[in-house]
Order: C-alpha cells, then structure tokens, then sequence
C-alpha cells in the first residue's frame, strides 16, 4: 500500500510541476500536450513516468540535450513520501499541503499565484475551529488582502502572510515559531545568490518538513 501512495503521490507532483510551469507561462492546463520548454518537442509516455523518467534521463532532455530543473525530481519524491501518509484523518491537511504546494511552485516562477489558491484552502484551514474564532481568522485574511493592495513596497507578500496565518491557526504559536525559523534559515541560506526570492516555497518546504518529522 505504501508503494502504491507514493507512486500516486510523485504523479501528483509531476502533475503540479507542470501545472505551475504552465500557470507561469499563461499556457492552458489541458493544450498542448506535456513538451520541452525548450525545443517544444512533445514527449513520450516513457519520458513521463515520474522519478524513473528522470535518473533514465539524467536530467536532460531527450532531443535538445537541456538540464531539467532538479526541483521536478526532488517534488516528485517529495510528494510521493508525503502521499504515504495518508490516513482518512490525514486527508484535510494533506489536501491543504497540496494547495499550497501548488502555489508555491506558481510563487517560485512567477512571484504570484493564483487568488483563488487561498479562498480553497481557508475552509480546510478553519473546518474544525469554533465560530468565533472562524470570524476572527476570515477577518484577519480580508484585513490582509485589502491592506497589501495599498502597500507599495511590501517587506513580505501577501501570500506569505496568509500562508503564515492559516499555520498558525492550525499548529499553534510555538509549531508555528519552529516553522518559521526553519523557512527563515532556508530563505536566508537562499538569498546570498540573489538579491529578490519568494518567500512562499521556503515556507511550504518547512511545512512539508515539520509534517513528516510528526507523522
């Protein structure tokens, strides 16, 4: 069973990776078929087979001879590791993982993602919370997003925020203190080689982290 999670969970990060590379190219989810973003030739079934595809590979395409980002392998692995934890009482934060998996990897390339990543994720944020705690986190999330609509130069996104607000609902402060300082170290590792990066896949990889280490 646990062979089958993963092999499930690394066709899923192949199927992310590819959705945020097409989501930061404004190319449609379903045209045309998977490809080269190199040379655009179109790929084989057995150049798509998650993992195996790529140690087969090397890393590189097939006809041009391009490196393929190290990144598509490690998610692939990464999700099917996370994937064998799934449980029916796993399945809420896993789902949420994923959606925030998927906007970081939209983060990564383009430095947005898709609004409507948050308002998915926010109910299974707050699903088990009481009312008036449900009304006080949704009101924080809208302060948010009207707030950095004004800011010029913010210091941290908007989605790093709402990312950092929806964990510490879920985790409390003092996981939600230990979560940051990993992202933080890792971003900040990071940010010798470039001067602007995005915050958000450096939060979602500590996630990612933090999950599995309690599981």
């Amino acid at each position: 069973m646990m062979i089958i999670l993963f092999i499930y969970g690394a066709c899923l990060g192949s199927w992310l990776t590819a959705m945020a590379d097409r989501y930061a190219t404004g190319t449609s989810p379903l045209y045309p078929a998977s490809h080269c973003e190199i040379c655009q030739t179109p790929l084989a079934y057995w150049q798509l087979v998650p993992v195996v595809s790529y140690l087969v590979l090397r890393g590189r395409c097939h006809y041009c001879q391009q490196r393929i980002p190290p990144t598509t392998l490690v998610l692939e692995i990464s999700c099917g590791i996370v994937l064998t934890t799934l449980t029916l009482t796993t399945l809420r934060p896993l789902l949420w993982l994923g959606l925030w998996t998927f906007a970081a990897l939209c983060d990564a390339r383009t430095q947005t993602f898709p609004g409507w990543l948050v308002w998915l994720a926010w109910p299974l944020t707050v699903w088990a919370l009481p009312w008036p705690t449900i009304i006080w986190a949704t009101g924080c999330l809208l302060g948010i997003q009207l707030l950095w609509r004004h800011w010029p130069t913010p210091v941290i996104g908007d989605g790093d925020l709402e990312l950092i607000l929806a964990y510490a609902i879920t985790w409390g402060s003092t996981a939600t203190a230990q979560w940051l300082l990993v992202a933080s170290t890792l971003a900040l590792w990071r940010a010798r080689k470039q001067k602007r990066l995005a915050f958000l896949p450096y939060l979602v990889a500590s996630a990612v982290g933090w999950w599995l280490i309690r599981r």
